[in-house]
């Protein structure tokens, strides 16, 4: 199962988000679904880090994919750049979630 832990600050925005696990949905290489929450969450890394200019920690490895903002050093412009794509790629989770809801879970969680 694939899991999707979203972290929101105290005004709702998000500032990390980590995912973990294999969706199973198929064998390897015919996932649809890892494929789907990949390229969801590959795609905003590149662009809070290529278009939107944001300096983002993030990992990726087999099995694994973390993503946080700086805590310092975020002007407001990139917090609404940055509120934009998380928004989207959480947007985009959900819409996945109501079809293949055996295969993954998202939880918010507050920091």
């Amino acid at each position: 199962m694939v899991e999707i832990n979203v972290y929101r600050n105290k005004n709702g925005d998000i500032c990390k988000y980590t995912i973990t696990g294999h969706a199973n949905a198929a064998k390897h290489g015919e996932d649809i679904v890892c494929a789907a929450v990949s390229v969801l969450s590959q795609t905003i890394v590149l662009g809070l880090y290529d278009v939107a200019n944001i300096d983002v920690d993030y990992e990726v490895s087999d099995a694994k994919l973390s993503c946080s903002l700086p805590s310092k050093g975020l002007t407001r412009l990139d917090r609404r750049q940055a509120n934009l794509l998380f928004e989207t790629m959480y947007i985009g989770f959900r819409s996945l979630l109501e079809n293949y809801s055996q295969y993954m879970q998202i939880h918010d969680k507050e920091v």
